[in-house]
């Protein structure tokens, strides 16, 4: 317990030595100020660039800082295990997201007088976060070098990501949903729009398994790709002078 809350306060350090506390009070208030000024555009869509764009790319991003600077070395050889560091990372993570949440909740409620359940929609937040929080630290792993890494941000942000916001808008033909089904974002969207229009938005068997395969897809990540290879990775990483 006492090196996850040694390694939890040392991933909020970096964050404000990496400027990505900053960078993310600046977006909710940015994001913010475009729901409470343009209440015509979708708020929805803001929460799924928050929840599905933000943490794949800057925590990730992050994750290759730490390995340049070294700052991860004594993880790497340490007695600490890698669930303990990976569970730090999506806590500490997390808490960090919560503060656009605040933003956007604050607008939605006394500016644009939206009426949703908002521990509902606190829930699925969370879920979405911790989801994509997650494939950011595989995607970081799965990246031998920044191009690498890049080229997958890129991918998966424009398959995974911008795909389910186009058909959530009706851009997309509605047939299309059921290749969307592997898409994590397009799960957590099924759940932000039950919260945020209705509970007969879609049908129920689609909720039920939004919400099953989120986990199902958080618990393989962490268990069988994160946690194993964790370590391996930042040593890898060292060793190649990356």
């Amino acid at each position: 317990m006492e090196s996850f809350i040694q390694l939890f306060k040392n991933d909020f350090k970096n964050f404000i030595k990496y400027n990505i506390l900053q960078i993310i009070l600046v977006l909710s208030f940015l994001f913010a100020a475009i729901m409470a000024f343009f209440p015509r555009f979708d708020p929805l869509i803001i929460v799924y660039i928050t929840v599905f764009i933000i943490p794949v790319v800057i925590f990730s991003t992050s994750i290759f800082i730490e390995n340049e600077e070294k700052t991860l070395f004594p993880l790497a050889l340490g007695k600490c295990s890698s669930f303990t560091i990976i569970a730090s990372k999506l806590l500490s993570s997390l808490i960090l997201l919560l503060i656009p949440y605040i933003f956007y909740t604050i607008v939605m409620i006394f500016i644009l007088n939206m009426n949703y359940n908002v521990f509902l929609f606190a829930l699925v937040y969370i879920l979405s976060a911790v989801m994509h929080i997650t494939i950011g630290i595989v995607l970081a792993m799965s990246s031998k070098s920044t191009s690498i890494m890049s080229i997958s941000y890129v991918a998966y942000i424009v398959i995974f990501s911008v795909m389910p916001i186009f058909y959530s808008e009706g851009l997309i033909p509605s047939f299309f949903q059921y290749v969307l089904i592997v898409s994590p974002a397009y799960l957590s969207g099924i759940l932000f729009q039950e919260v945020i229009y209705g509970y007969a938005f879609s049908p129920v068997y689609l909720v039920v398994l939004a919400i099953v395969l989120q986990f199902v897809y958080v618990f393989l990540l962490t268990y069988f790709v994160a946690r194993p290879y964790f370590k391996s990775y930042l040593l890898y990483r060292i060793t190649k002078g990356e």
